[in-house]
């Protein structure tokens, strides 16, 4: 990725601005890297040989929730809330997979939005905010 990209993406996270397109952004960036397994492989000091990785990583599951995304249109890719119970269903269809799955990704990318919004303030945030952490000392 290059600076510019990097940076841009660093600020959407921060905001909790990420959607469905910086998903497929960070999805072809692992790709490139060998896949999540190889990355983490690649992490120092995990002491997880590389098999073990393997097994807990379905890349299988990352290529469909993949398929998910691009069964989207570009304006529900940048908006989620547009999805509605018939675009779910078409999403589904052209994902190959069950609206179930569906609607479990979409919560499990919903509920990550959130975390990521509330993630600068628990680390302390910039600009000097303090942080949602008390230490007992």
């Amino acid at each position: 990725m290059d600076a510019e990209k990097e940076k841009e993406m660093a600020s959407r996270l921060k905001k909790g601005k990420f959607d469905f397109e910086d998903y497929l952004e960070s999805m072809s960036q692992m790709k490139k890297l060998g896949g999540l397994s190889s990355i983490l492989g690649m992490m120092p000091g995990m002491g997880i040989k590389t098999s073990d990785i393997e097994a807990a990583v379905d890349d299988k599951q990352l290529a469909r929730m993949e398929a998910i995304v691009l069964s989207m249109t570009p304006a529900e890719r940048k908006d989620p809330k547009l999805l509605n119970p018939s675009r779910k269903h078409r999403i589904a269809n052209g994902a190959g997979v069950d609206i179930a799955m569906v609607n479990r990704f979409i919560k499990q990318f919903e509920q990550s939005q959130k975390m990521m919004k509330q993630l600068p303030n628990m680390m302390g945030g910039l600009g000097g905010k303090k942080g949602r952490f008390k230490l007992p000392f």
